[in-house]
């Protein structure tokens, strides 16, 4: 799959409306990096599952974790802000590992069922810097440190996205 740079991602999204940006990616991968430089740059709306998940009282860090009907809030809310967004015609970049290929297909519904059209954003990171980078904010205290067994289940149910997913792959540095 061809990689984009990140002015070819951002021009694409200069001349798109409504449009469900999916960034979609292992932990650690630099998917919320690649959001802020995009949205430096470009207006849209961004929806994120951290911040959502963060503003519901939850933390990574303690891993204080919502149950089923927790993650089924969260979801809803961050459905719910993206068809808003689609519906008043912006662009939204929805940030999570959108790690299954299910995860990225509801999310084509959800811009579907207000006519909008979806993209992935694919952000490639190899398996062993996701470690690094991960092990690198559990020493250093940066940011949130998922729990080690959460990162591997992600890791070993990853679905790579595929061309029929109109993919915009971006190589992590």
């Amino acid at each position: 799959m061809p990689t984009k740079s990140l002015e070819e991602i951002i021009q694409d999204m200069k001349v798109s409306h409504r449009t469900l940006y999916v960034l979609c990616g292992l932990p650690y991968s630099g998917k919320t990096y690649l959001s802020r430089e995009i949205r430096a740059k470009i207006p849209c709306v961004y929806v994120s599952i951290d911040e959502i998940f963060r503003g519901s009282g939850y933390d990574w860090d303690s891993n204080r974790l919502p149950d089923e009907g927790g993650w089924k809030k969260i979801f809803n809310d961050s459905y719910r802000d993206s068809q808003d967004a689609l519906k008043n015609n912006m662009n939204v970049l929805y940030d999570s590992t959108n790690h299954t290929r299910a995860s990225r297909d509801e999310l084509r519904r959800i811009a579907g069922d207000v006519g909008a059209r979806t993209k992935v954003i694919y952000v490639d990171a190899p398996v062993e810097e996701i470690w690094k980078r991960w092990e690198k904010n559990r020493t250093m205290n940066e940011r949130s440190v998922v729990d080690r067994k959460l990162v591997e289940m992600t890791v070993n149910s990853f679905e790579v996205p595929t061309e029929d997913e109109s993919v915009l792959a971006f190589k992590a540095v």
